[in-house]
This record gives structure tokens, C-alpha cells and sequence, in this order.
């Protein structure tokens, strides 16, 4: 065999080859197009329905901060109703100045002759506010209820004796402790 005719079979085995080659070649490449669309589309189906569940998540997340929202504002007003109400409360428990020397035993004693209507005043105001609050400003006001209740009947004229009337410093004290704390308590939440 001479080199020409090796050239012609090596020419038409590698035209017989490279055709196959080239129907292959188109085929995998079309395959393979087919495989990454399906691919793609299995993907982008994940993604759309991962993406689905966070808006759903973080609606619920929003319906749930609103909710939460709305229960503090109602709180706050109530409390603020409450620390409103106490601070008038106290004011109103504080006697006029009757002289130019009065000093706070005096008051003390005019506190103690109103010891009936703080003890009315107190109580009214556990039943309409206890349920929002603390237990701090409800043991507070519930001492100085007892202790008005409890030195009532040491008054039985003009006179005060220096029990209730160092009851009635007492009382007033923790009306102002609670007062304070309810008042800081609101405070609180408005900085916040």
C-alpha cells in the first residue's frame, strides 16, 4: 500500500469517525442543555418556594409585633392612668397649710384624722387599678391601708396620739414610694 491510499482509509475512517464524533458531540450538547434547564427550573422551584415561606414567616412575624404593640400601648395607658390617679391621690391626702408655723406633725395629725377616707380612697383605687399593678406599689398601698385601718381607732377626739400619727408619717411615706415607682415605672416606657 502506498502513502496515498493509506492517506484515503486514515481520511475516511477519521470522516467516518469524525462524523460520528460530531452527531455525538451535537447530541451531548443538546443533553446537556436539557439537563441544566431542568436543573435550573428544579432550583428556581426551590428558591420561589423558600422565598414563599420567609414573607410568610415575616407576616406572621409583623401580625405578631402588631398584636404585641397594641397590648403594650394598652398597658402603658393603664399604667399611666393609674400613676395619674395615685399622684393626684396623694396630693389630695396632703392637708392645707393651716398656719404659718405648721410643721409636719401637724400635717401628720391632719393626716390621721382622715384616716376613714384615705383607707375608702385606697381601697377604691386597688379595685379599679390592681390588676395593672406591680406587686411593689400593691404591698405599698395595701401597708398603708392596714395601717390606716389599724390606728383609726386610736383617734376618739381633738387629740392624736403619737402612734397614729407616726402611722400616718408611715402612710404617707409609702404613698410616695408608691407613687414614685409608678411613676418612674411610666417614665421608663416612654424613653423606650
Amino acid at each position: 500500500m502506498d502513502l496515498s491510499e493509506v492517506l484515503g482509509i486514515s481520511a475516511a475512517i477519521l470522516g467516518t469517525l469524525g462524523g460520528g464524533a460530531g452527531i455525538i458531540f451535537g447530541m451531548s450538547n443538546w443533553l446537556g442543555k436539557v439537563w441544566a434547564n431542568r436543573l435550573m427550573e428544579k432550583e428556581k422551584a426551590q428558591y420561589s418556594k423558600e422565598l414563599e415561606s420567609i414573607k410568610s414567616s415575616l407576616l406572621k412575624d409583623s401580625e405578631s409585633y402588631k398584636i404585641k404593640l397594641k397590648k403594650s400601648e394598652f398597658i402603658f395607658e393603664k399604667q399611666y392612668e393609674a400613676s395619674s390617679e395615685l399622684v393626684a391621690l396623694v396630693r389630695q391626702f396632703l392637708p392645707p397649710l393651716l398656719h404659718q408655723e405648721m410643721d409636719w406633725h401637724e400635717a401628720c395629725d391632719e393626716i390621721a384624722h382622715n384616716f376613714k377616707s384615705i383607707i375608702a380612697s385606697l381601697e377604691n383605687f386597688l379595685s379599679k387599678h390592681g390588676a395593672i399593678l406591680d406587686e411593689t406599689p400593691k404591698q405599698l398601698l395595701s401597708n398603708a391601708i392596714g395601717l390606716a385601718s389599724h390606728h383609726q381607732f386610736d383617734i376618739s377626739g381633738a387629740e392624736v396620739p403619737d402612734t397614729a400619727n407616726s402611722a400616718a408619717n408611715d402612710i404617707y411615706n409609702k404613698l410616695i414610694s408608691a407613687e414614685k415607682y409608678l411613676t418612674k415605672q411610666v417614665l421608663n416606657q416612654t424613653s423606650t
